[in-house]
């Protein structure tokens, strides 16, 4: 049996640090944490069929990161993706939810949700196509105003 795997594509490793001392506490937590540092590598990681949830960061190069959650999106239905940024920026959000993102975790929600929400992804039961948090944090994944609202 493999390992559900957590891809953090981050430009300056802020993201992947937080989970690397939340699995630090807990030795229960069974999920291999991987740090891509291509769109190809990436792409690679998911091949490999385990349970998986791709932390994209944006803000450094839109086009080159829209493009990676396209990809992985249509390559990879069952992987959930979970945009994160560093700014409120709603045109960006709605793209990303057109592009097929399962959560985007834009200011002003906070950034400390992010290891929550990733346990969620990880704990549901695959539908691949269907990326629904579980009940209990579906107050804590900010949903397209078409679903949430």
């Amino acid at each position: 049996m493999r390992y559900p795997q957590v891809l953090i594509y981050d430009g300056d490793g802020r993201i992947a640090e937080m989970f690397r001392q939340y699995r630090g506490g807990d030795k229960r937590c069974r999920f291999a944490l991987r740090e891509p540092r291509s769109s190809e590598a990436c792409l690679r990681l998911l091949k490999h069929g385990a349970p998986s949830v791709l932390v994209l960061r944006t803000g450094m190069d839109l086009v080159r990161e829209l493009t990676l959650l396209e990809r992985v999106t249509w390559l990879h239905p069952e992987t959930a993706v979970i945009v994160v940024g560093d700014a409120e920026n709603m045109v960006l959000a709605e793209l990303a939810w057109d592009l097929g993102a399962s959560c985007v975790l834009l200011p002003p929600l906070p950034r400390d949700w992010l290891v929550e929400i990733v346990e969620n992804y990880l704990l549901r039961p695959a539908a691949p196509g269907k990326h629904t948090p579980s009940e209990s944090s579906s107050d804590l994944v900010m949903l397209p105003e078409s679903e949430g609202g």
